[in-house]
């Protein structure tokens, strides 16, 4: 197996900075703004029993008959398995910079301490990029290893490839058919866009309507569509904001929120916060899986590699719920 690391700046000619710039990514929106619950200690699989109530009402009688129905079903999470890996050579680094911050002797190279902490902390920030793109657009479709199916064919980028450990939320939405979507969706415009929040708004159940704030509606919408939504109020005739001004995070009411995960013109409309009275679900094996193991390949090898293990799955509680927008297909 190739090593990951690549030196690219060899022109040592004098003392470094204790410190690495990292390129800017995206973090993990749908969890760090709270629009999705996280439930850990997920071993293999757990069931989200569900309960429903109906038509028990009737005429009195003095001995009545039953009527009525409780339906008790569930949702499952199984979240499946994906890792990170990859191999460096610490010597790699006896051309760099940091060749000052090498062990002496040589059958104690390690990582300079600098190029390690900045190397793990990036890795980390990239792989909170992963999973927030996963999170909304992963299937198991596009494993080359199993159906192999070409995601432009569903409307995405070639790049949602990538994205094949488990079905994200919005393959687990069009498999549903209980899922309330928006219908003839085509691309977002600044034009549009408010009639599609409102073509949306209408077909939400009437035990949703008018809950507002945290505990409330959410349009979840993606930058692009953001970017949007904002030039749509900026260039209004008779009410806009200032160009130099953020938008208002709201529709109606219905408070808006980026998730840099979900690709453009799709968007949805559901309860979405933190807790177990959220709609939508995410599954893992544990919080504590957030780390990595650097450690030397093995005892006779100057390799090290960084690994990282973990389990994903996503999951709707109640699919008629939630309003869809999408280009994308099952």
């Amino acid at each position: 197996m190739a090593e990951a690391l690549n030196i690219q700046d060899t022109s040592w000619s004098g003392n470094a900075a204790s410190y690495m710039i990292t390129r800017a990514v995206v973090g993990a929106d749908t969890i760090e703004k709270g629009a999705i619950y996280v439930e850990d200690g997920i071993k293999k699989k757990k069931t989200i029993p569900r309960v429903e109530v109906s038509n028990f009402f009737q005429k009195r009688n003095a001995t009545p008959t039953s009527v009525g129905t409780v339906a008790v079903d569930g949702a499952v999470i199984e979240p499946q398995d994906l890792m990170l890996y990859y191999e460096i050579n610490p010597r790699d680094f006896e051309t760099h910079f940091y060749a000052e911050q090498l062990q002496p002797k040589l059958l104690g190279r390690e990582l300079p301490v600098t190029a390690e902490n900045f190397i793990m902390m990036q890795t980390l920030k990239r792989a909170n990029e992963f999973f927030e793109n996963a999170i909304w657009r992963s299937r198991t479709d596009y494993d080359l290893a199993g159906s192999a199916v070409d995601p432009t064919t569903k409307g995405d980028t070639a790049d949602a490839s990538n994205y094949l450990y488990f079905n994200g939320l919005i393959k687990k939405a069009l498999d549903n058919s209980n899922t309330v979507q928006v219908a003839s969706p085509v691309a977002l415009t600044t034009s549009n866009i408010r009639d599609k929040f409102t073509a949306a708004i209408n077909l939400v159940p009437k035990a949703l309507l008018f809950r507002y704030g945290k505990g409330g509606l959410k349009f979840l919408i993606s930058y692009a569509d953001k970017l949007k939504y904002e030039e749509a109020l900026r260039t209004d005739t008779y009410k806009n904001i200032d160009s130099t001004e953020t938008a208002i995070e709201k529709y109606r009411g219905y408070d808006l929120v980026a998730c840099a995960g979900l690709p453009e013109n799709t968007f949805f409309l559901c309860i979405a916060k933190p807790d177990i009275d959220s709609n939508l679900w995410l599954g893992i094996n544990s919080t504590e899986d957030n780390q990595l193991q650097l450690m030397r390949l093995q005892n006779n090898s100057e390799l090290f590699f960084v690994k990282g293990l973990f389990k994903m799955d996503t999951q709707i509680g109640f699919a008629d719920q939630l309003v869809c927008y999408t280009t994308l297909t099952a």
